[in-house]
């Protein structure tokens, strides 16, 4: 073999490794994208800071990887009334909500908010029944809660027009997505890995409410 030959066949494998690690380097940095949402759903890995935040009008929202640290967090009303995928009062709290590098927090109405570390504590099941006070979240099956088939329902203190908002997903797939009015019930199967989600009711109206889930 000739010099020149062999100068070239090191030169292709030079390139072809250069290559190599370039696209598992793309394909790892996918992946961890892909699946950051999982790989964040820890106390260990999520690394996010407690904050409050001021709902006001025309004031532009803060950016999650700019104005505070992406991540899981548990969001409670202090005072006020803000909108959190529905609406929430003082002394309500949405649990384990994901704001990605480049989510903004989209609330409106007008109050205090503090946004907290999430946790992701198990629900508390008694006797197969479980109860939410004033508390909505993303709970995921296997780790949040049990596996397993529910029957869900809920009431307030106040005669309301609106819907508790059920949804259950399935990796990026919304499975199943219900309106549950007030004192009314179904059932639903969640999965392993499978989120599911529990929102306010979109309305005007904040009142305390409490939410039951017997597991079946």
């Amino acid at each position: 073999m000739s010099q020149q030959t062999r100068k070239t066949r090191y030169l292709f494998i030079g390139i072809f490794s250069i290559l190599c690690v370039i696209l598992i380097g793309v394909l790892i940095h996918k992946y961890r994208v892909a699946h950051s949402d999982i790989r964040l759903r820890s106390t260990r890995t999520n690394t996010t800071k407690i904050f409050r935040y001021s709902v006001q009008k025309n004031v532009s929202a803060d950016q999650a990887g700019k104005d505070f640290q992406p991540g899981y967090y548990d969001v409670a009303v202090k005072s006020g009334r803000v909108y959190v995928n529905g609406f929430l009062g003082s002394g309500q709290t949405f649990q384990n909500v994901l704001y990605a590098s480049g989510n903004h927090l989209n609330f409106t109405g007008h109050g205090e908010t503090k946004l907290a570390p999430a946790r992701f504590k198990a629900i508390q099941f008694n006797s197969g029944r479980a109860i939410l006070t004033n508390t909505f979240g993303n709970y995921m099956g296997g780790r949040e809660m049990p596996v397993g088939s529910y029957q869900i329902t809920w009431s307030s203190q106040r005669q309301s027009q609106g819907s508790l908002v059920i949804s259950i997903q399935s990796g990026a797939k919304v499975r199943r997505s219900i309106d549950l009015s007030a004192n009314k019930s179904i059932t639903f199967k969640l999965n392993e890995t499978e989120i599911l989600s529990i929102n306010p009711p979109v309305t005007s109206v904040v009142a305390p409410l409490q939410i039951v889930m017997t597991k079946k």
